[in-house]
């Protein structure tokens, strides 16, 4: 039996067949739609570049002046040359206009709100930087665009790398802070064909801020410069040239950055005040030794050593002498000079080996009860007592009289043997008795042990006399130290606080 088509054909599947039917409709509606937009960009786009001249400023009076908005902002302070004597940074120059050949209805083409158009296809404002130090290639990872408007509105963001000339004065470092100006306008505009004005102000001047904090990319800070109050002031005003009558818009961004002196402080300011120190130490050394000259010199290496490593910090062609770089100079003058002296104090303290009395005069200005050694507290301070001096030389120590020496030792004992031998040859002439030959020798005995007991204590009160001389001698070089060590100090001092 023939069973009829419309019986095969059940009424679910009707349904089914008929729910996607209209829904490939829609979907085929929404993609014409989308279609026509994009169409619609494109034909925006075309019509907006079509004719246009890049080169001819966006105005419809040839006498007005197109008013431009900049705003700068900082990204990051890329750093400080000292060697060439440039600022180097990265920035945002917000520029916006307004251009009457890219104005068009939103009706007409679907409602579009804004477009992007190629910076390279439009005419742009022509700021640059005159005081430019070295210009790098602009590399950019995307074409620069600028975002328009229907009413003409045109906003351009370009992200620069700039480097400017910025005379350093390293005087203070490393804590100096560095002036650093950014001059920028137009290369072929004058005031009257491009105004130039600041974004939301009216006024000549505004800030130029570093935020990093509402960044809305990572930023790393320098290591080793800051921005002063993390801000820059950006002043407008006009500039007359030779060349022209017109007057040019000039925009001057003022840069204070403060070097971080955290590392040079504990490298180079540190040392240089440990071993400044050390200069006036010297004469604490004593000076019959030869450890001064010795410590001496191991300071003047030392000093070398630091100035080479600020020498890799601050360039050698520089025009500006840091202070430190004086101090280290004059550090350096100061341990030549204390090493000479310390020769010279070293050969006074030993003249008593000379066996040459100090002079009465130094010895009351230097050693006496009201001289320098009581007012520099070194100690109570008094000869030697010489207990073998009465018989010889009571006096000789200490008022400058002749001390007997060991020739005048000999010379008595050669005496005194010829008065010995004058009295045996009386004895013998006498011819006397048994007692009194007896007596004759034993008074002999006593004269020799007489002659040679006084030839020993002359020789002891000679090296009493001796030590004394080598005592002034040596408190002499200690006084002088020690006022050499008092003048170095304040010296250091001096010299410290006005350089470091």
């Amino acid at each position: 039996m023939k069973v009829p088509f419309s019986e095969l054909i059940s009424p679910r599947l009707c349904l089914l067949c008929l729910f996607l039917h209209f829904t490939s409709i829609k979907s085929v509606k929404a993609q014409n739609v989308a279609t026509r937009k994009l169409w619609k960009e494109e034909i925006l786009i075309t019509n907006l570049l079509e004719g246009y001249v890049k080169e001819t400023r966006p105005v419809l009076n040839p006498n007005d002046a197109v008013p431009v908005f900049v705003k700068f902002t900082f990204v990051r302070v890329e750093g400080l040359d000292e060697a060439t004597d440039s600022f180097t940074s990265s920035m945002f120059i917000v520029q916006m206009w307004q251009d009457p050949r890219l104005r068009w209805n939103k009706s007409e083409y679907g409602g579009i709100k804004t477009v992007r158009l190629p910076a390279k296809k439009l005419w742009i404002p022509d700021l640059v930087l005159y005081n430019v130090a070295h210009q790098d290639p602009h590399e950019s990872l995307y074409e620069e665009m600028v975002t328009v408007t229907p009413d003409g509105g045109v906003v351009w963001v370009p992200t620069l790398r700039l480097s400017s000339t910025c005379p350093l004065d390293l005087t203070d470092f490393p804590y100096d802070v560095q002036t650093c100006p950014m001059v920028f306008g137009s290369w072929m505009h004058t005031a009257w064909e491009m105004n130039v004005s600041f974004i939301s102000t009216a006024k000549s001047e505004m800030d130029v801020v570093l935020n990093e904090e509402d960044s809305a990319f990572l930023v790393h800070p320098h290591p080793q410069w800051e921005l002063v109050n993390n801000r820059a002031k950006a002043k407008l005003s006009m500039k007359v040239y030779d060349c022209c009558p017109e007057p040019f818009t000039r925009i001057t961004i003022t840069v204070q950055l403060r070097r971080k002196p955290q590392f040079y402080r504990y490298l180079t300011i540190a040392p240089a005040v440990i071993l400044g120190l050390l200069v006036s130490m010297i004469y604490l050394v004593p000076a019959r030794g030869h450890d001064k000259t010795v410590f001496g010199l191991l300071l003047l290496i030392c000093m070398t050593i630091l100035m080479t490593i600020i020498q890799q910090a601050i360039p050698l062609n520089h025009g500006s002498l840091p202070k430190i770089c004086s101090f280290y100079l004059g550090t350096m003058i100061l341990t030549c000079i204390s090493i000479v002296s310390s020769i010279i104090v070293s050969n006074v303290s030993v003249r008593g080996t000379r066996r040459r009395p100090l002079p009465s005069w130094i010895h009351s200005i230097f050693l006496g009860r009201y001289g320098l050694r009581r007012l520099l507290c070194i100690g109570d301070y008094g000869p030697l007592q010489n207990l073998y001096a009465s018989e010889l030389q009571p006096t000789a120590a200490t008022h400058n009289m002749p001390i007997i020496s060991e020739a005048g030792l000999r010379e008595m004992e050669g005496e005194e043997l010829l008065q010995h031998s004058s009295l045996d040859n009386d004895g013998n002439n006498g011819g006397g008795t048994g007692n009194n030959l007896i007596d004759k020798s034993t008074a002999a005995n006593v004269a020799a042990i007489h002659r040679y007991v006084k030839f020993i204590t002359g020789k002891m009160a000679a090296d009493a006399a001796y030590r004394n001389v080598d005592q002034d001698w040596e408190e002499l070089g200690r006084v002088i130290d020690r006022c050499l060590f008092i003048a170095f100090f304040i010296l250091f001092i001096f010299t410290s606080s006005l350089l470091l």
